[in-house]
């Protein structure tokens, strides 16, 4: 069935306000498939670059590509890392030099003896997959996946996967959920030229793990119950996953058509309002540098799925 068909109303038209350019140019992108060169999708980004919230985090870059902070990681959702992590959520230009610098920046700090402040993490020798991940994501979409520096990271995933099921002692040593979404969300990204076998049995690996579980549910192995956050609709999410970004996971794999991904698919269907809109949080937004419409992002986010999950339109209807 055309995506299109599974929607109570259009909410392109609302995706599309310039109030929101960075969700302007997505969705110009991603829902409407406006390509480099058209007009409308240049203007948008440029403005998106220079609107908040993309342009609120590129204000605090210091000259050497970084953010204030003791390492990194800190102050958690504003320093180096989470920064970058944002910066590509947000879509911003990975050719712009500001975001290759920050991409660059990680990369160099990771090269040091204390891992830019990130040794708790590499002295053990699996874990803290969506630390990783997210890494490797966001330095993969600057233009950085096929760098020498990247590969260690990549093997580190690799081997989370292959020898330890993603397991995590944030996790009780359990199979990590998180870190598993996390992990493919990174490899996802490499470019064709980094994706050996031994990446795509790894991708294959960490999406049979997040479909052989009810994943709307979110009953993964765990000492505790699922988070609070797993049946929410959250944007911007940081090491953490829900419903939606599980599936923006699988999707980025390639496996969105995976008939075990049809009820997590339905469950997010359920949640559409009459104007053909799903309701956003975003529960870190008082530590966030600048506020989103998290409604809007969430919508585009599952409207992207839909699209990849069912296609688009036949031609005649």
């Amino acid at each position: 069935m055309p995506w299109r068909r599974l929607l109570h109303a259009d909410p392109t038209p609302w995706l599309l306000e310039r109030s929101e350019p960075a969700v302007r140019a997505l969705t110009l992108r991603q829902l409407l498939d406006r390509g480099p060169r058209d007009a409308e999708l240049r203007e948008a980004q440029q403005r998106a670059m220079s609107s908040p919230p993309i342009s609120t985090i590129l204000k605090r870059q210091r000259s050497d590509g970084s953010w204030a902070g003791p390492n990194m990681y800190a102050p958690k959702y504003q320093g180096t890392h989470w920064s970058n992590l944002l910066l590509i959520e947000y879509g911003a230009d990975p050719g712009d030099p500001r975001i290759r610098s920050a991409a660059r920046r990680v990369l160099d700090d990771l090269g040091e003896a204390d891992r830019g402040g990130m040794g708790w993490i590499f002295k053990n020798d699996h874990g803290m997959s969506c630390f990783v991940g997210n890494v490797v994501r966001y330095v993969a979409m600057a233009g950085y996946g096929a760098d020498a520096r990247v590969e260690p990271l990549v093997q580190r995933l690799v081997r989370d996967s292959r020898r330890y099921d993603a397991a995590c002692a944030i996790n009780g040593e359990d199979p990590c959920a998180w870190g598993y979404a996390r992990l493919i969300w990174g490899l996802a990204a490499l470019p064709e030229a980094a994706r050996t076998r031994e990446v795509e049995r790894t991708l294959r690996r960490g999406v049979e793990f997040l479909l052989s579980y009810k994943l709307e549910r979110g009953r993964y192995p765990t000492a505790t119950e699922p988070s609070y956050l797993w049946r929410q609709l959250s944007f911007p999410l940081f090491y953490q996953a829900d419903v939606l970004f599980v599936l923006r996971a699988i999707d980025a794999a390639g496996e969105i058509d995976d008939p075990r991904a049809q009820p997590a698919i339905a469950w997010l269907l359920a949640r559409q309002d009459p104007r053909g809109r799903w309701a956003g949080r975003a529960p870190y937004s008082d530590r966030m540098p600048s506020r989103v419409d998290a409604s809007k992002w969430v919508t585009l986010q599952v409207l992207t799925i839909l699209k990849h999950a069912f296609g688009s339109e036949e031609k005649g209807d």
